[in-house]
């Protein structure tokens, strides 16, 4: 590898961003990530392609005179030219490829533990990990999840598909036909926990379960990877994802390329960062009631604890009149709608809490406070201390069951 050149008497840096999954929903993340870091802290100027997008692929980059990239390495040829650069490089992808570069990525293991803890939960007996394990970042996702149901005695059985129509190189996963998945799907022990590598999978997983008759959550518990709003939402039962915390990736590998850029030392060169939380949807909600209008206004109520709702919207969902959801609220919690509501909101702040990195303001905006003003009010009235209060007191982990 040759000596990486420091800086340049120019008042700004040269950097190119190859980052070419910005189709899934963690590209997108880790590159929002990549612009707060940047327009807070860093004169950059953002290396264009040819046709003038700012996102490169690595061979445009040979003979590259530029200072510094982020970038995704998915081959062997994109991690050799990434050791020849004059320029300082910091990797974000999880790649057998990017041995020995500086890297940020995302702490695989520790996120199909969080998945398996999280099906663990539901007194399962079946486990199923689904997803193509030759992929770095899918086995090591496989890894944990083995490794965390070990922990609990149960066991798990594997899914490895191999898809007939494979992804472009620079993509971050394979895709897979839900027909390709029946077959396998068909004849498994329910009820049964599913992990799925990725929101891409788990849609296509949740597509074939449903072609075959089989219920989720009631048959299938199924928690996916990313976040991805799109495909968690637009599944045949909302999906429980794993939220990555893809945006923090972005940020401190454009901190890590900012420090090498300026000749200032940086302690860690290889850095994993931890999963926010559990995002719960429907495939894994377990919500019971003895009254099926009841049941759902719960879910309704759960899955929508980081938006603006009131008791209209509750009602409005469910055809039964207030008074009788109202009466049946207290009769099985002890309380009403409207209470229910700001408990589940509380409930979202304090697992929002536990990651510092956010502000109040933030927090109050994510678990569905109209203000500032509002959030401090209800919060303390349900726990009976301040946010400040109770985040100095939390426990610094990233937090599970975060509804979204």
């Amino acid at each position: 590898m040759p000596i990486k050149k420091v800086g340049n008497q120019r008042s700004y840096k040269k950097v190119a961003l190859a980052i070419t999954a910005h189709e899934y929903a963690y590209g997108r993340e880790k590159i929002k990530g990549l612009i707060e870091y940047y327009s807070r802290h860093a004169a950059w100027e953002v290396q264009r392609n040819e046709l003038s997008q700012p996102f490169v692929r690595f061979p445009s980059l040979r003979n590259w005179s530029g200072d510094g990239v982020v970038g995704e390495i998915y081959s062997e040829e994109d991690g050799a030219i990434a050791r020849e650069l004059e320029a300082f490089y910091v990797n974000t992808s999880s790649s057998r490829h990017a041995e020995g570069l500086p890297s940020v990525r995302i702490d695989n293991q520790i996120v199909g533990e969080m998945g398996a803890d999280h099906l663990s939960e539901m007194d399962l007996d079946n486990f199923l990990f689904v997803g193509p394990t030759d992929l770095l970042h899918v086995q090591e996702r496989y890894e944990g999840f083995i490794r965390a149901l070990k922990r609990s005695q149960d066991s798990c059985t594997l899914l490895k598909y191999a898809p007939k129509e494979k992804g472009s190189l620079y993509s971050s996963e394979e895709t897979v036909r839900p027909s390709e998945l029946m077959n396998s799907l068909k004849d498994l022990p329910t009820p049964i926990g599913i992990m799925a590598a990725t929101d891409r999978i788990g849609f296509a997983v949740l597509e074939a379960c449903h072609r075959l008759g089989l219920r989720s959550p009631e048959d299938v518990s199924l928690i996916g990877v990313d976040n991805d709003e799109i495909y968690c939402n637009l599944a045949h039962t909302s999906m429980t994802s794993i939220d990555t915390h893809a945006r923090e990736v972005g940020i401190r590998a454009a901190d890590m390329l900012d420090k090498l850029m300026k000749g200032k030392p940086v302690e860690n060169h290889q850095v994993r960062i931890p999963p926010r939380g559990v995002i719960l949807r429907d495939s894994t909600d377990t919500t019971r009631s003895k009254y099926p209008e009841m049941a759902r206004a719960l879910r309704f109520i759960r899955n929508n604890a980081h938006r603006v709702i009131d008791v209209t919207n509750v009602i409005d969902v469910v055809p039964v009149s207030r008074r009788w959801l109202e009466t049946k609220f207290k009769e099985e919690l002890g309380h009403g709608i409207f209470h229910e509501i700001r408990r589940v909101h509380v409930d979202r702040a304090k697992e929002l809490l536990a990651d510092k990195t956010l502000t109040f303001s933030q927090v109050a905006r994510e678990s569905g406070f109209t203000t500032q003003e509002r959030f401090y009010f209800a919060f303390e009235k349900v726990t009976g201390m301040k946010p400040s209060e109770y985040q100095s007191k939390a426990v610094a982990k990233p937090p599970r069951g975060l509804r979204k």
